[in-house]
């Protein structure tokens, strides 16, 4: 019997990259499905805008933050949010369905870096189109999209790359739940129901009731969305600064830790079939 040798960190980069830009390059191959996902997504979110707009028009004290705040606050959580979309759960359920899961587990890059490697390759995409609608924002939020300052602007783009970890993180349980459960769609629905209302993506959770806050300090999703765009519009202190990041860090490699545990169990349960 024939034993292939380990791959070199060397081929392992050059697979995860390689791996990326073809993910990539598929999404894109669907641009226009993903325009419209996008499009659709960001009518869906003007209800928000108009909703608070309507509340500070008839409140201008309505909470801690004034309306230009609120809106940028907004803004900006709609882009990180169209920023870290990831098709990790749909792309797994697909290939499931396809009977081509098995390639993903056989794959000398590994099964975790497979999946990173395509939500890697989501991410590339996503940053294409949020151009565009950063532009546009600007049209209607003006200097309330700008980051506080040099600083609130680097703090945030390491925020959104750990924001980015959590995301995969999440994901890549719920894959783990998948070959558990034999079917993902019942957490992937959970998922996005805990996402949309512990995020922040409606809303900063300063403006929540103080029982669903105390219940957000507990989960990841608040460094998905609100961590970012709190440190890039300088709306968390400096010295708020390193305790979220820290967080944001020990929660995304808790997750992917934690996933690729479960799935180390699993495979003890599952065969891979072929020949």
């Amino acid at each position: 019997m024939t034993t292939l040798a380990a791959p070199t960190l060397r081929q392992v980069i050059g697979g995860f990259c390689v791996l990326a830009q073809k993910t990539a390059q598929t999404k894109l191959t669907y641009r226009l499905a993903t325009l419209i996902t996008l499009l659709a997504s960001g009518f869906a979110y003007c209800v928000f805008l108009l909703v608070w707009n309507e509340v500070y028009r008839q409140n201008p004290h309505a909470g801690p933050l004034s309306r230009e705040q609120m809106l940028g606050y907004l803004v900006i959580a709609f882009l990180v949010n169209a920023l870290l979309i990831l098709n990790v759960e749909s792309r797994f359920l697909q290939r499931v369905r396809m009977g081509l899961v098995a390639v993903d587990l056989v794959r000398p890059l590994g099964f975790v870096f497979v999946q990173l490697a395509q939500a890697t390759g989501d991410l590339l995409v996503n940053a294409i189109y949020a151009v565009p609608i950063y532009v546009v924002g600007l049209a209607f939020a003006g200097s309330a999209l700008y980051p506080a300052s040099w600083l609130a602007a680097v703090l945030g783009g390491v925020s959104v790359a750990l924001a980015f970890l959590i995301g995969f993180g999440v994901s890549y349980l719920i894959v783990q739940a998948s070959f558990v459960l034999q079917s993902g769609y019942g957490v992937l629905f959970a998922r996005a129901a805990l996402h949309q209302v512990f995020s922040g993506l409606s809303a900063p959770l300063v403006m929540f009731p103080a029982p669903l806050r105390r219940v957000a300090v507990w989960l990841p999703f608040r460094h998905e969305i609100e961590t970012p765009v709190r440190l890039w519009l300088g709306q968390a202190t400096l010295a708020e600064a390193p305790r979220l990041l820290l967080e944001q860090a020990a929660w995304g490699m808790g997750l992917v830790l934690t996933g690729e545990l479960v799935f180390r169990a699993v495979m003890h349960r599952h065969q891979i079939q072929g020949g």
